[in-house]
């Protein structure tokens, strides 16, 4: 059993209190944190918490508690500031994407973990969607032979990225996710956004973007909360075409299982997608669990994806000045 403390009691809070934490036996929250005391009465108003594990500061929850470990869904302003706290404090951390929105920060907050011998994973939930681990398969195979072309598209018409900055809340997941399948990094990024941005709090609803990886290979990626479209998959619609076959992951409306390979004749095979133990958020909290407990590691140890945040990074610079910007490598 692992006693952890929540920090974050507001809608997305509370979520992950009522729908995905009790979906693990062992995970066992000691204490609940919040700045706002709006935010804690809500909390304990609709999930009937003990007020007397409700605390103010992640200090009071650690010392009240003796929890060895922190989540902390909370507001992406926050997360760095949250991050500092908990690690200096000792503690554990599972933290929500993006962790920070500079590389510089990222390997801070990661280098600090390390120092102090500290599990800090990040919540990277696309991972954790059953096509993924598949299609990073047929990719490690060759299924297809060698990658020459690469298409994202993402559509959704949800105002949590439409009235938002969708590369803060929507690209950090894809980036990672390019990521995660190809096993490359990224050289550099040209993005077109929607609306004007100039700094991560600037609002826009999608953008077009070329994103270069390693050994030459391209995405071109898509995504947009406006206009009428069939919805896809939060994962997105994957187009990978091979020189002996085109894999496609994801189609609309809304099917993330959906996974094919079509080979050069035009036949198409269904790849058989099977279920994970656990899905989505409940799989990355096993997994951060499962390495707090020293077996295993977290789904995305901050200090690799570091190198999703400086595609961002990358990606809300280029927006800015309109120009092809390069990845900070390291």
């Amino acid at each position: 059993m692992t006693d952890l403390i929540q920090i974050g009691l507001g809608p997305w809070g509370t979520d992950w209190a009522t729908n995905i934490i009790p979906q693990l036996a062992d995970a066992r929250v000691t204490g609940w944190v919040d700045a706002s005391s709006d935010a804690r009465a809500a909390f304990v108003a609709a999930t009937g918490a003990d007020p007397g594990t409700v605390f103010a500061t992640v200090r009071e929850a650690f010392e009240a508690t003796g929890a060895v470990a922190a989540i902390a869904p909370v507001a992406i302003g926050a997360h760095a500031a949250v991050a500092k706290q908990v690690l200096e404090a000792g503690a554990h951390l599972l933290l929500e994407k993006p962790f920070a929105l500079d590389a510089a920060t990222a390997r801070e907050l990661a280098d600090l973990a390390r120092e102090r011998g500290l599990v800090f994973g990040i919540d990277q939930n696309y991972r954790i969607f059953p096509g993924a681990p598949v299609v990073r398969a047929l990719l490690e195979r060759r299924a297809v032979g060698t990658i020459r072309r690469v298409s994202l598209e993402w559509h959704r018409d949800h105002s949590g990225v439409r009235d938002a900055n969708s590369l803060v809340e929507l690209a950090i997941h894809h980036f990672d996710l390019m990521r995660y399948l190809f096993g490359r990094d990224a050289v550099a990024i040209t993005c077109v956004p929607v609306a004007p941005v100039r700094s991560a709090q600037d609002h826009t609803p999608g953008a077009s973007l070329i994103v270069e990886l390693d050994g030459g290979l391209t995405v071109d990626y898509v995504l947009s909360s406006q206009g009428i479209d069939a919805q896809t998959p939060w994962p997105g619609v994957w187009r990978i075409s091979g020189d002996e076959g085109l894999i496609r992951w994801g189609a609309a409306p809304d099917d993330h299982r959906a996974v094919s390979i079509t080979d050069g004749a035009g036949n198409v095979t269904p790849v058989e997608v099977p279920e994970l133990p656990l899905f989505e958020r409940a799989g990355v909290l096993r997994a951060f669990i499962d390495a707090v407990e020293g077996s295993g590691v977290p789904t995305s140890p901050a200090a690799d994806n570091a190198h999703s945040v400086a595609m961002l990074e990358a990606a809300l610079t280029s927006a800015f000045t309109g120009e092809r910007t390069r990845v900070e490598r390291w």
